[in-house]
C-alpha cells in the first residue's frame, strides 16, 4: 500500500473514531410535560415527580442495564446560567431506574423553564448528553379592585359592611404547561367564579380570565379569595384580602404572590 493510501485510510479511521467519540444530544420532543419518552439513547424516558418548586425530583429509566448515566446539570433557560447539580442515586432494587433530585436556592428562577442536562453511556461506550425540559412554576398576574356598589350595613358596637361591591378582575394565567390546573383554594363561603364562572379550570395551558360584576354581599365585612396555579413544576398562590369596613371605599388589604 502506497504511502498515500495508507495515510488517508488512517485519516479515514481517525475521523470515524472522532464522530463516534463525540457526545451526542438527545432532545426533548415533548414539550415541558411531566413525561418525557426518547426514541434512542441510553434513556428511555424521564418523569418530573417532585410537586415544589423548590425541588426537583426526576425518575429516569435506562434503556438497558448496560447504559448508565452519573452527572446531570439544570440550566435556566432564561439566563442559561448553571442552577444546580442533582444528585444521581440507582434503584437498589430496579438498577435501570435512577433518582435525580436537586434544591434550588434563587429564588428569582423558580418561574424560569429549565432544562436537565445528562451526562449518559450507552452499552457501546457512546456518550450521550440528554436533555430533559421542566416548566417554570406558573405565572399568575391577577389584578383586581373592588367598589362600593350598594347600602353601607352600619353594625351597633361592631363593624358596618358595604351590602355590595363590584368586582373588576383580569387574572392572567401562563401555566408553562399543558396539564395544569387552577383552583380556588379558599374564599370563605363567596364565589367570585374566576375562572370563566367556575370556581376551577383545568387542563389548560394559558388564558386571561375576566371578571366585571356587580355582587351582593351577605354580611360579610372581609372579602379572602386564594387561588392557585400548578403545574409538573411547582405551585403558584395568589392570595387577596379587601377590607369592606369602610363606609367611603373598600381597600386591598393583603396582596400576595407566592411560588412554592
Amino acid at each position: 500500500m502506497s504511502l498515500s493510501k495508507l495515510s488517508l485510510t488512517i485519516g479515514t479511521l481517525l475521523a470515524s473514531l472522532n464522530s463516534y467519540a463525540s457526545v451526542q444530544n438527545v432532545a426533548d420532543v415533548d414539550g415541558y410535560e411531566r413525561t418525557t419518552s426518547y426514541a434512542y439513547g441510553p434513556v428511555s424516558s424521564v418523569a418530573i415527580t417532585s410537586e415544589h418548586a423548590h425541588k426537583l425530583i426526576l425518575n429516569v429509566q435506562l434503556s438497558n442495564e448496560f447504559s448508565r448515566c452519573d452527572n446531570a446539570n439544570v440550566y435556566s433557560n432564561r439566563t442559561h446560567t448553571n442552577l444546580a447539580s442533582l444528585n444521581v442515586s440507582i434503584n437498589s432494587h430496579v438498577l435501570t431506574s435512577l433518582t435525580m433530585e436537586t434544591e434550588f436556592s434563587d429564588e428569582s428562577a423558580l418561574q424560569d423553564p429549565k432544562t436537565v442536562h445528562i451526562g449518559c453511556t450507552d452499552e457501546f461506550g457512546q456518550e450521550f448528553n440528554v436533555l430533559v425540559n421542566v416548566p417554570g412554576a406558573p405565572i399568575v398576574d391577577w389584578q383586581v379592585s373592588l367598589q362600593p356598589a350598594g347600602k353601607f350595613i352600619y353594625i351597633p358596637y361592631s363593624y358596618g359592611y358595604h351590602s355590595a361591591y363590584k368586582i373588576e378582575s383580569r387574572l392572567s394565567v401562563n401555566n408553562q404547561n399543558t396539564q395544569s390546573y387552577c383552583t380556588t383554594l379558599a374564599n370563605r363561603g363567596v364565589s367570585l367564579g374566576l375562572f370563566h364562572g367556575e370556581d376551577r379550570k383545568g387542563p389548560f395551558h394559558s388564558d386571561v380570565f375576566i371578571k366585571n360584576e356587580v355582587l351582593t354581599n351577605p354580611a360579610h365585612q372581609v372579602l379572602y379569595q386564594i387561588i392557585e396555579c400548578e403545574n409538573a413544576a411547582g405551585k403558584t398562590m395568589a392570595v387577596k384580602v379587601f377590607n369592606l369596613t369602610n363606609p367611603n371605599h373598600i381597600h386591598l388589604w393583603e396582596d400576595q404572590l407566592i411560588v412554592k
